[in-house]
């Protein structure tokens, strides 16, 4: 099992990777769309990461499948024993640290806020239903004016989602362009903004 220590170090690095590491990549042009941004996040998180995956048997997998509720998540770090005699690499999961879902998009449609807000739905199903003490991240990245960017609302934050969800948010604020942490977990106290020096719209 995954000790509390080793999940907060978990948590305390995707914030922090969402506010450095994915805030610069977008500022230099590295991000376009969803799937580039998953990539990326996979490549830090393997990188900042890696002592504690080593050393708990930890894996970052894209596209992971959860055939309980037959979702797959867009990124999730998840424990494995290996030494398991089983067919199939996923019946090898022995506990999950993370489970990170992300949206990449832009616009005022209704349909694409819409498209948005449809993880949070899948995101309270993960927390009610999993057999894991797991901590849930929405990633969002909105290219457009916003009033705010946080998208869940205060009734699922003082609800389902205290303690164990985190929104990891992107977008314009007065034409300028901000990375945010909105953490309803209570771990690492970081509802931190960052200003995003775009380097790619001055070129």
């Amino acid at each position: 099992m995954i000790s509390d220590a080793v999940r907060v170090e978990i948590d305390r690095t995707i914030k922090s990777v969402w506010l450095n590491e994915i805030c610069s990549d977008y500022a230099e042009g590295k991000l376009i769309k969803e799937a580039s941004l998953q990539c990326s996040l996979y490549h830090h998180l393997q990188e900042k990461l890696s002592k504690q995956l080593r050393q708990h048997n930890l894996f970052v997998y894209p596209e992971f499948y959860f055939r309980e509720l037959k979702y797959f998540a867009d990124l999730a770090i998840v424990q494995m024993d290996m030494s398991l005699n089983t067919s199939f690499l996923g019946d090898r999961v022995t506990d999950v640290a993370a489970v990170i879902e992300l949206k990449y998009d832009g616009g005022y449609a209704k349909s694409t806020s819409e498209y948005i807000r449809s993880d949070i739905p899948k995101l309270k199903e993960y927390i009610k239903n999993l057999p894991y003490n797991a901590q849930y991240y929405f990633g969002v990245i909105f290219e457009a004016e916003c009033w705010w960017l946080n998208w869940a609302d205060g009734r699922a934050s003082n609800s389902w989602a205290k303690g164990y969800l985190t929104e990891l948010n992107a977008g314009y604020l007065d034409e300028k362009m901000f990375f945010e942490i909105n953490s309803y977990n209570g771990m690492n106290d970081q509802n931190m903004r960052t200003e995003c020096e775009i380097k790619w719209q001055s070129a």
